[in-house]
């Protein structure tokens, strides 16, 4: 894990036992806390000078019972001869070893992905400063590195380590065979697994401090929601761009003052992206390499699939020989040893015994197959002589014939008068329906000029109520009036008579 020298701690320059070398205070303090958590009963100088010994741990609580250890060497070392076919499939599939889970994904930081390809983009969890580090259970940090586990691996004899660390540990491993780096038990990387639910749970509850705290950020998160804080919510992520005309902003600190918002073309694949995102774009470009998570090589991302279909090592692949009886799995990398001790070779003396076996299968076979046109041959003799059965017995079948198709024509009669008759009904049916809708019509007609008749009587009656009112009060008016009543009255009457007629 990184850290930055003389942060938060009082400046000590602890000195070697040679007086021409001299430790920075970073260095000693990594020292000191790696010496603290080793197993080994020897002192380190520096740890003896910063702090005082801690209490070793007891051996049990770092390595396996001898007998466990025992058995799983007997495994690596069984009869692996040409012929031996247990021992083959033993050191292939892994039989006895333990398995509690699947492998789980891990966090791209854990790919290891170098910076020209991209890798200085990826959140990095492995130098993350935790808050309480003294204070962090033993059982948590990891064996090589001695940091608390990132994307814990757990191995078939039961050590855990960070996914990165483990994976680097057989990148760099001397031999052709991995060993665990703690007991040297052989290892292969398929049979190792993720971690626990309980243990992940208890590294993500870790307080961190944010990435961005050299730059002012107080934040002290948990681990597993810190990725997201440190991504998309801490103020203190970005650097104002150089260039005072433009306002966005820079995920990097610049170098220089020359603006890195300009357009510009991807040396891989000629995409057209801003040159502040080119690091960003390698994450995703088709011709970028990325981690293969089989063989921890690097491949070109758009021929990841046919390097695992064709040449990536770390892919379990079925034996050469599976269609003559060998269901082995192994890795493609150990394909070549398998196939020389693999006990369905042609060339041993299993494989001459299966080859002897398989042409005396072919020789049944080809019996198998005589015997089978003789049957069919028998079974097409039969059928001849049953049609000429069955034409003697037509004679004898063609009253039965006739009956039949006498049934068969009164049953049809009796199917066609039914239509007949529903035909029928259905033509009543249709002449009937416009009749009926012709005098539900008269009858509404009928009753309006009946309402008609109704409103122009009561029209007339009230006319002449009017009209037996004004010839009153017209008489009235005469008789004070004088002279010009006569002609007021033939006027009213006049304009009465045109009143009387009757109008619709």
């Amino acid at each position: 894990m990184w850290r930055s020298q003389g942060e938060g701690l009082p400046q000590v320059s602890p000195e070697s036992s040679d007086d021409s070398h001299r430790l920075s205070p970073a260095v000693a303090r990594r020292l000191a806390r790696r010496n603290r958590r080793r197993t080994s009963p020897t002192p380190d100088l520096v740890t003896s000078l910063v702090r005082p010994p801690s209490p070793l741990p007891a051996p049990d609580a770092l390595y396996v019972p001898l007998y466990q250890s025992q058995v799983r060497r007997d495994l690596y070392n069984h009869d692996d001869s040409p012929g031996s076919i247990v021992g083959a499939g033993r050191m292939a599939t892994g039989i006895g070893r333990k398995r509690t889970g699947p492998l789980r994904p891990p966090h791209p930081s854990s790919l290891d992905v170098p910076a020209e390809f991209g890798g200085s983009c990826v959140f990095d969890f492995y130098s993350l400063m935790y808050v309480d580090e003294a204070n962090v259970d033993p059982s948590l940090l990891c064996p090589i590195c001695h940091d608390p586990l990132v994307d814990p691996i757990t191995t078939p004899c039961d050590h855990t380590f960070c996914y990165r660390c483990i994976r680097r540990s057989f990148e760099s491993s001397p031999t052709a065979t991995c060993t665990c780096p703690i007991d040297r038990e052989p290892l292969i990387w398929p049979e190792c697994f993720s971690a626990p639910r309980l243990i992940r749970t208890q590294l993500n509850n870790l307080v961190v401090k944010c990435p961005n705290h050299a730059r002012g950020c107080t934040k002290e998160l948990k681990r597993e929601i810190m990725e997201t804080h440190a991504t998309s919510e801490c103020r203190y992520k970005d650097y104002l761009c150089p260039d005072p005309n433009c306002d966005k902003r820079l995920r990097t600190k610049p170098a220089d003052d020359v603006c890195r918002h300009r357009e510009t073309a991807c040396t891989l694949c000629d995409a057209k992206i801003e040159e502040a995102q080119q690091d960003l774009h390698l994450l995703s470009c088709p011709k970028s390499k990325a981690r293969c998570e089989s063989c921890w090589q690097m491949i070109c991302r758009n021929q990841m699939d046919a390097h695992h279909g064709f040449d990536c090592e770390g892919v379990e692949v079925g034996c050469p020989y599976q269609e003559l009886g060998c269901s082995v799995q192994v890795l493609r990398g150990q394909l070549t040893a398998h196939e020389l001790r693999c006990g369905f070779h042609p060339d041993t003396p299993t494989g001459i015994v299966i080859r002897a076996q398989r042409e005396l299968i072919q020789s049944f076979s080809d019996q198998l197959q005589e015997v089978r046109e003789q049957q069919e041959e028998s079974k097409r003799r039969i059928d001849e002589l049953s049609a000429m059965t069955s034409r003697r017995g037509d004679k004898v079948l063609s009253d039965n014939h006739t009956m039949q198709d006498l049934d068969a024509g009164f049953e049809e009669i009796h199917q066609n008068l039914t239509q007949l008759e529903a035909r029928q009904s259905m033509w009543t049916l249709n002449q009937v329906m416009p009749i009926r809708e012709e005098v539900t019509e008269i009858r509404n007609n009928i009753n309006m000029v009946r309402m008609q008749v109704t409103w122009l009587l009561n029209r007339s009656r009230e006319e002449g109520r009017i009209r037996a009112a004004n010839s009153g009060s017209t008489a009235i008016r005469r008789d004070s009036s004088g002279e010009g009543g006569p002609v007021l009255m033939e006027s009213r009457r006049s304009s009465g008579a045109e009143a009387d007629q009757p109008r619709l």
